[in-house]
């Protein structure tokens, strides 16, 4: 063991894992009624938070669409694509203490699948840590909430591209903590009974195994989305996925 992860163990026993450090907000900002119930229809998580920790969502929702511009291409930026963006972001994020994206300044809706005209393609969404932009089609992003439970969210995809950028070269612990689980994924995978295990479960998509940012997007998407047959089927995996975000998705969803 490093002595880095020797730290980062230690640590974690202080201010996240035995505590409620991680969710400590003064004087927390609040949504109006309407907000909430935007919220409420639309996130799985947010409902099944405590009274507690939904104010301290809410105050996270708050926080972002406050540091984050938001910008439509031929469409108009309404309350409701703020708090949705939103939502999802600090769902991603609601384990952390650094909860905020430090690569992200911008974030760009387009109504539709859009062209790239850096890419020479459409897409449905991208993360562009250089210009601190991420981008989605709102017309899949909704798509990609809707259904909660088929492994296809493209808020969450996006914006676990956009965590893991900023992350590398922050040192918060929130950074660290996830950058050792992260890299503990790729120990996982240099193991060749690992790499049968991940094909014969035949869980993740084939779009998941292209880079090792691709598959840590994946696998959070699998994680929120269908967390019990991701632990039945990947239990090491799982764990090691649930220690990079600090959140125990079972435990909050099966409340």
């Amino acid at each position: 063991m490093s002595i880095l992860t020797f730290l980062i163990n230690s640590l974690k026993g202080i201010f996240f894992v035995h505590t409620n450090f991680s969710q400590f907000v003064v004087f927390p900002k609040q949504l109006d009624l309407k907000q909430q119930e935007i919220i409420y229809k639309h996130s799985r998580f947010y409902r099944c938070l405590s009274a507690k920790e939904k104010k301290v969502f809410e105050h996270r929702v708050y926080r972002f669409i406050e540091e984050h511009n938001f910008v439509g291409n031929k469409i108009e930026i309404t309350s409701k694509i703020k708090i949705l963006v939103a939502t999802m972001a600090v769902t991603l994020t609601f384990g952390m203490r650094s909860y905020l994206f430090s690569r992200v300044k911008t974030i760009i809706i387009y109504p539709k699948s859009y062209y790239s005209t850096i890419l020479k393609q459409y897409h449905k969404g991208e993360t562009n840590p250089k210009l601190h932009l991420v981008v989605f089609s709102w017309i899949d992003f909704l798509d990609g909430i809707r259904n909660e439970n088929d492994n296809l969210n493209l808020a969450l995809h996006e914006f676990s591209h956009a965590l893991h950028f900023g992350f590398l070269n922050e040192k918060s612990y929130s950074a660290l903590n996830f950058k050792i689980y992260f890299n503990q994924i790729l120990e996982y995978l240099k193991n060749e009974k690992n790499r049968e295990r991940l094909l014969k479960a035949n869980y993740f998509r084939s779009y998941g195994y292209e880079n090792k940012y691709e598959f840590i997007a994946v696998l959070i998407e699998h994680y929120f989305e269908t967390p019990n047959e991701f632990k039945s089927k990947l239990p090491k995996l799982f764990l090691l996925v649930n220690k990079a975000l600090n959140i125990d998705i079972l435990k909050i969803y099966n409340r």
